[in-house]
């Protein structure tokens, strides 16, 4: 497209009135591809659509002779669109950038997009957000409307401002790009998968319920894309959850009928006390003959548990009954079995003369050295050592023995009725018999002890010895 070449009028702003400095020029603004009507798209790098637009120009000065005769100059150009042919409120300003370009002879070409954001408030207001890197001029801001105009501004190399030329140049579309329209109203079906870009439809091109099964490739369901609680019982088939789609520990008692898990379901040795509330298992729950010994815990029979007369003889291991087991009191003669009480199973000093029944005892029935009763006397003999040990011998025992004392005390276990003769013999000090050096004393008796220490012709010293107590019963 080009312009005559003429001389151009007084530009003016809504809020600045400079007169314009004598320029005319003659410009061409070239298609780029299928102009503006694809510029909404050329901004993505996946295009091989550029992010400017060309624009070629001739500028003449007021006298009609080309800037840049002869010899080339820098100047900087400012380009805008504007929504408006004349007006340039802020509102109305869409796009602004400057840049230098080279003008000979007149000629000049520029890439509309390759400046810089527009420094300075030429027209009364900043114009840096309108520009790059804010803006693009292949953005859909810039050309999302039908209208759009295009501003030149010249610098002519002195300080006085320069004006926008008039008038603006309002972009339209080229031959060709007429073909672009087709988008505004796409015919039905016009659009096939294979013009759309992957990812090119989201969740907001879907209409609602747009997607049936048919639309659904195999496995294109995740997990993911289910939403919680969003699966309810009616959406799965009977028989479709296996034990493999069970976690662990996830069925728990709410999730089970009453009545539901039967002896069939549960395997042997599955069931923990862990899994059993309290008290969850009842008499009526256990088969009769089902609680076997390796299923009760140590000590959990206690007497409580255990009905009256029921434990027999066979119940009872060997030596399982012992004396702590035995109630104070509770053995009769009745539960003795003849002959079953023997002489280890009697405290010694324990049996007296009301326990022995007349005529009980006879001859036979006492050993050498053991208590002797003869009508009513009372004979007791014995042997003990220097130590204060007793060998031999009943009915009797030794006092205390204190190292430094010279008499042993014989205490006897019945006291007699009167005090007892006592016979002393067989003195041993040094554990070999000497009756030639040593002499026993009894020093002194009643009825229930006597005191005897031994003499070796120099001192008084303990001694061991034989004796014999007889006395009256």
């Amino acid at each position: 497209m080009k312009h005559s070449v003429h001389r151009l009028p007084p530009f003016k702003t809504s809020n600045n009135h400079h007169p314009m400095k004598s320029t005319r020029l003659t410009t061409r603004l070239l298609p780029l591809l299928a102009a503006f009507a694809l510029l909404g798209s050329a901004d993505a790098q996946t295009t091989a659509v550029p992010d400017y637009l060309s624009y070629q120009g001739r500028a003449l000065n007021a006298d009609g002779t080309t800037i840049g005769s002869g010899t080339p100059v820098n100047r900087t150009v400012t380009f805008r669109v504007w929504d408006h042919p004349s007006n340039g409120l802020a509102a109305n300003l869409v796009y602004s950038e400057q840049q230098v370009v080279t003008i000979s002879n007149g000629e000049f070409s520029a890439l509309i997009g390759a400046g810089a954001a527009t420094t300075g408030t030429p027209l009364g207001y900043s114009e840096s957000t309108k520009g790059v890197p804010t803006v693009k001029i292949s953005s859909d801001a810039v050309f999302g409307a039908a209208t759009r105009y295009l501003g030149v501004t010249i610098d002519d190399g002195t300080a006085a401002v320069d004006n926008e030329i008039s008038p603006r140049q309002q972009f339209v579309t080229s031959s060709y790009a007429f073909r672009a329209k087709v988008a505004e109203s796409v015919g039905a079906n016009a659009i096939s998968s294979d013009m759309l870009a992957t990812g090119a439809v989201g969740s907001t091109q879907l209409a609602a319920a747009s997607v049936t099964n048919a639309k659904l490739g195999t496995n294109a369901v995740l997990t993911a894309n289910i939403g919680d609680l969003n699966v309810t019982t009616g959406k799965i088939a009977d028989a479709n959850v296996t034990t493999a789609k069970i976690a662990d520990l996830n069925v728990t008692t709410a999730k089970l009928a009453d009545s539901a898990v039967t002896t069939a379901k549960i395997a042997d040795a599955n069931v923990t006390t862990a899994k059993l509330a309290d008290s969850a298992v009842t008499t009526a729950k256990i088969a009769d003959l089902n609680v076997t010994t390796a299923t009760l815990a140590d000590a959990s029979v206690t007497g409580a548990k255990i009905a009256s007369a029921t434990i027999a003889a066979a119940n009872l291991a060997t030596g399982a009954v012992t004396a702590t087991g035995i109630l104070d009191g509770t053995i009769a003669t009745a539960d003795l079995a003849n002959n079953s009480v023997t002489g280890a199973k009697i405290v010694d000093a324990t049996v007296s003369s009301a326990d022995i029944a007349l005529g009980t005892i006879t001859a036979d029935n006492l050993g050498t050295n053991t208590v002797t009763t003869v009508g009513n006397l009372r004979i007791i003999r014995g042997t003990v050592t220097r130590a204060g040990t007793i060998t031999a011998g009943s009915g009797f025992t030794v006092g205390p023995v204190n190292t430094a004392d010279t008499q042993i005390t014989i205490n006897f276990t019945t006291a007699f009725s009167a005090t007892p003769t006592i016979m002393i013999s067989n003195p041993i000090i040094t554990n070999e018999r000497d009756a030639g050096t040593t002499v026993l004393f009894s020093v002194g008796r009643t009825t229930s002890s006597v005191k005897i220490e031994g003499y070796n012709g120099a001192s008084y010293q303990r001694a061991g010895f034989d004796f014999i107590a007889i006395g009256p019963r």
